[in-house]
């Protein structure tokens, strides 16, 4: 277990579109949390372990000396000199950082930073998909396949850090905020803080409010009437393909399929509205319909990337090209035509 009060780094997870950036800011308002935008920096951490595209690639710390306990700590001190000095600079004590897809990668950086904890945000399924549909583009079934496959491992790798790991609803955020936050804040071991109910007042004080990913107005309060508002666009097709995919990971989590607010606390055997990773592993040991055996594989650029990497690569490259080439065919001839 880690102890809280040291603390460590703050890692924001979650899939795409489940308030991940709302968290960031609540977090990085505390005078003493500076939580980063989006670093990706835990896919460097894996490039350090193992070079990319080179079959001799995870051999190569051997070569001069170190095991892998001793580079660890080498990136321990490298990224968090780095990351100390960004807290500094914004006169805070302890860093953090908020990169959706570093779900695939909890278990590497809990590695590399001992005294690290991982506040992971979720949502309901509807709502993601919504988001990524209209925000992204995405189709509602790749929409659907990320939030699942995104919830599937955060659930597992935050299970797996026992209390170092804090799952918080968006919906519980946004509809009872101070109840939330003061869970939260506890849970890090760090003073109760109003401030952080007016996160958008302290970053337009601040001259952070420019500081924001994706669409959430770090200018503007939280708005709880954003829990409901998937549901204008949600015809029967995307509520059966919702319970088709996502039934039992969302009845483990408080949802229910027909509803935008959750039916059920999420802290398991206490009426909490978060849940630690210990509090999951008793409920996900007790929930039917999820085989945590077979998890869905990390995407190729989640996990180290070897040599045979290269042949799918082009692969993708060659079938995209015919693609690419009768868009620029199509963009000239409506120049043309113009």
């Amino acid at each position: 277990m880690a102890d809280l009060a040291a603390g460590g780094p703050v890692f924001v997870v979650g899939p795409m579109g489940s308030g991940t950036t709302l968290m960031r800011l609540v977090l990085d308002s505390h005078d003493n949390l500076a939580i980063a935008m989006e670093t990706g920096m835990a896919r460097l951490i894996l490039a350090h372990e193992h070079v990319p595209f080179w079959k001799f690639g995870g051999e190569w710390y051997g070569r001069v000396g170190l095991d892998r306990e001793q580079l660890d700590a080498e990136m321990r001190a490298f990224y968090g000199g780095i990351f100390g000095g960004f807290a500094a600079s914004r006169g805070a004590g302890r860093w953090g950082d908020k990169t959706p897809f570093h779900t695939w990668h909890m278990h590497r950086l809990a590695r590399v930073f001992p005294d690290a904890v991982f506040v992971g945000t979720i949502r309901h399924p509807g709502a993601v998909a919504s988001s990524l549909h209209e925000r992204f583009g995405f189709t509602w079934d790749v929409a659907v396949r990320h939030w699942v496959r995104s919830t599937t491992e955060m659930l597992w790798r935050g299970s797996r850090l026992d209390d170092r790991f804090l799952l918080v609803r968006y919906e519980d955020i946004v509809t009872e905020p101070e109840l939330v936050l003061r869970e939260l804040f506890s849970w890090l071991a760090e003073p109760w803080s109003p401030q952080v109910l007016a996160f958008h007042e302290v970053h337009q004080r601040r001259g952070t409010a420019g500081e924001v990913e994706g669409r959430t107005r770090s200018d503007r309060p939280m708005d709880p009437t954003r829990v409901a508002r998937w549901t204008d666009g949600a015809d029967g097709r995307v509520h059966r393909l919702l319970r088709r995919d996502t039934a039992a990971l969302s009845e483990l989590l408080g949802y229910s399929l027909d509803q935008p607010t959750p039916v059920r606390p999420l802290g398991g055997a206490h009426d909490g509205r978060t849940a630690t990773g210990c509090d999951l592993a008793g409920a996900m040991a007790q929930a039917g319909g999820v085989d945590w055996t077979r998890r869905p594989k990390p995407t190729l650029e989640n996990r180290p990337m070897r040599a045979k990497d290269i042949r799918q690569l082009r692969e993708r490259a060659a079938l995209a090209a015919p693609v690419r080439r009768q868009a620029r065919q199509v963009a000239r001839s409506l120049v043309r035509w113009r």
